[in-house]
């Protein structure tokens, strides 16, 4: 049985995400990209709290046993019933399975959204979110000149400790 849950990022979970993210994972791993000096500076900590506080999606920590290892979210895509996920966990979380675990969880919320396909983008550079995703069954296809990675799941089709949903 799984530990990992969802929680929904509220005003008391987000200091303590922010606190994972600056000690556990690169900026760029956990938001879009702010000008400035490289690492957690005060201005890219702001904008993590700015990013996560205007939704950024649904965004959830993803909490295994009690601690807060990482975070996840679902946006609205522009295409009807489709939405984007996004995930990042801290180093001390990686390779663990929690990602799959977690984003069984988002499909799950997904779907009681009416959300019937999900898009996800990564890099040719990230095989721990490919391996993810084509656990997932994710339908995967790479701009060879760039090294993008786009996928997408349609939620019904969604595989689950081997069984399809």
């Amino acid at each position: 049985m799984s530990t990992v849950k969802l929680r929904p990022v509220d005003e008391d979970l987000l200091p303590r995400l922010l606190d994972v993210a600056a000690s556990g994972a690169d900026p760029l791993e956990v938001m879009p990209p702010v000008p400035g000096p490289p690492g957690w500076t005060p201005e890219r900590r702001a904008a993590f709290t700015d990013y996560y506080r205007s939704g950024a999606g649904s965004p959830y920590a993803i909490v295994a046993g009690d601690e807060i290892v990482g975070a996840t979210r679902l946006t609205p895509a522009e295409a009807p019933g489709a939405a984007e996920i996004g995930i990042w966990l801290a180093r001390s979380a990686r390779g663990e399975g929690h990602s799959v675990e977690a984003l069984h969880l988002l499909i799950e919320e997904a779907r009681a959204k009416g959300t019937t396909a999900l898009i996800a983008e990564t890099n040719t550079a990230n095989p721990a979110a490919l391996s993810a995703l084509r656990t997932l069954g994710a339908k995967l296809w790479e701009d060879p000149e760039s090294g993008a990675v786009h996928a997408t799941l349609r939620v019904g089709d969604s595989v689950r400790h081997g069984t399809r949903h």
